[in-house]
Parts: structure tokens; sequence; C-alpha cells
């Protein structure tokens, strides 16, 4: 497993635009501390990680194939500050989203999303949608696939292995005398995606969040990104309907990508778009279904040695 960065502070490495590292630090032990309050390139807000004193790591990039892997929770589309004005990129995720489960002829003025938002489970339990999504003027006359609201997920990516060799080797990268880009994106052995973790998180999305979103009348979207999605549909691509988009769908699962055509934004960013191979319509009930099947008996999960309390062995077969 290797990994190279693909961006620092939003400015994605492989550009020609020669990023200036930043010391950040938070090794209280030595006394070194340094947890800038830096703009972040996506939200309304600063940076979390660099306020944290964490490398302002956006993305990381698998040597062997070159896919993206988002590695920060506000990379693809963040939500918060819940109620400030969105950003150029967030609304370009989002237009993206609304013109691929509503219309791809939507206009701009016509989407409205809020953030955020409150889902009760129980009454002494709440969760939170991303973004509920909906439409100006929508189209609730068609018999087999009118509009409804979307609850809107986002989860590009996730963690990484072996983080502290990440962190070491972007130290190295800073105190580094020469600005180099070709250092940064240096791979970095024993460093990969953990896509195991993500979709554990995903679960519990799916089974609450998207049963919530179907009984109150909508639909669930998860936007994803492409290692993820591909992740996912190993599992799950023989056993659900993947193309309901013009009948009764209830959920669907977009997959984004590196933009091939235009990879780079012209503020630096690696520019993320859907992947049209990638995007499913398909049945809750039915994926939900899928999803509580997954396993399968083990014949020798009860039987075998066992032992008592004694340190005897008692073979049962």
């Amino acid at each position: 497993m290797t990994v190279s960065v693909a961006e620092y502070l939003g400015i994605c490495t492989d550009c020609a635009t020669e990023i200036i590292p930043i010391k950040i630090r938070k090794d209280e032990s030595l006394g070194v501390q340094f947890k800038p309050e830096l703009q972040c390139p996506f939200k309304n807000s600063h940076c979390d990680k660099a306020k944290r004193g964490d490398k302002p790591v956006c993305s990381v990039r698998d040597s062997v194939t070159g896919v993206v892997w988002i590695v920060c929770e506000h990379r693809l589309c963040a939500t918060s500050p819940k109620h400030s004005k969105l950003t150029s990129h967030q609304k370009d995720i989002l237009q993206q989203v609304a013109m691929c489960v509503f219309d791809n002829n939507i206009n701009a003025s016509d989407i409205i999303v809020k953030r955020e938002v409150s889902m009760k489970v129980t009454e002494a339990s709440n969760y939170k949608a991303d973004y509920v999504m909906w439409r100006l003027n929508p189209n609730l006359n068609s018999l087999a696939n009118s509009d409804k609201p979307i609850v809107l997920e986002m989860q590009g990516g996730g963690e990484t292995t072996n983080t502290g060799a990440l962190s070491k080797h972007i130290t190295a990268w800073e105190e580094n005398s020469k600005i180099d880009n070709n250092m940064l994106r240096t791979p970095i052995q024993s460093v990969g995606t953990l896509e195991t973790n993500a979709w554990r998180r995903q679960q519990e999305q799916f089974l609450v969040k998207g049963n919530i979103a179907v009984m109150t009348g909508g639909r669930i979207v998860f936007c994803v990104g492409r290692l993820l999605y591909d992740y996912l549909m190993l599992r799950f691509i023989n056993n659900i309907p993947r193309d309901l988009r013009t009948t009764n769908w209830s959920l669907s699962i977009i997959a984004f990508d590196e933009d091939k055509e235009k990879p780079v934004n012209k503020d630096g960013s690696i520019r993320f778009s859907i992947d049209p191979s990638r995007v499913i319509f398909t049945n809750y009930n039915s994926f939900v279904q899928v999803l509580t099947n997954q396993a399968k008996p083990s014949e020798t999960l009860f039987t075998g040695k066992y032992m008592d309390f004694e340190g005897n062995i008692v073979d049962l077969y």
C-alpha cells in the first residue's frame, strides 16, 4: 500500500503552483505548538485540520491506480458553517447532484438546500442529514417518477492507514530548505486507503437516515468517492436493481471522481465531477435487504476446540 499527497490546503500537488509549506505542530510534550487559523478553500470558514494542529491534507492519491481518496470530511461538500453562504465549490457539487437526481436542465436558481438538518430517531436520539435538497416548481404530476425531496449525504472518502508515516513525510517536506512539490507527492510506503472503516460508518447512514427519508416521503442520495463506490459495488452489484432512474426509485449512490477533462480548477484544487458510469438508482428496501443478508452460515463457528475454566480442552463436533 502506498499513497501520495494529492492536495495540500486545497492546492493540487500535480499542478504548476509551488505549494508553500506551513509548519503546523501540536506536540505538547515538546512544548512545540502551532495551530494556525487558515482559510479553507472549500467552505466559508477555517481549515479544521490546521486549527487542530494536523497537517492540512485534503486528499491523497493511490500510487498504483492514481485514484484520489478524500481524507477531509469537508472536502467533497462541507455542511458547515450551517448558515453561511455557499462557496462556488459547494454550489458546483450541489448543482451536479441536482442535475443528476432531478433534471439535467435544472437551473441553479431553482435548487434549494438546508444543511445539518435534524432527523429524529427516538425522543432521546437525533441524527443530522448533511443536506436536504429540493427544487422550486417540482414536477409532481408524473405517475412513474415525480420529484421528491432528497436527503443528501456526503462521504468522499475516509481515513488512511499509518497516519503517523503520512505526517512524518509532510513534516520532512516542510523542513526541506527547497520548496519542492515533487517531494510532497513522492509515494509514502505503508500508507493506504481504509474503505472498510468508511463503509462501516456508511452502513448506519443507510439504515437510519435512509429509512427516515423514505418514510417521510422523500429519497436518500449518497455521494461518495470512486474508491468507496467500487468497494460497495463489489459486494452488492449482482443483487440489487441498478437502474430505476425513470421509475419510482428511492435510493441513489453517486460516485464523484477526479474530472479527467478538467482535472484542476482555477484556484489550483482538484475538480471533482460525477462519474456517469458509477451512478445507481435503486429501491431502498431492496438495498437494505441485500445489506442485511451479506453474510452466510459458518459451518465451523460452533464446533471445534473449546476450553473449560480449568484449562481442559473440550472437542465438540
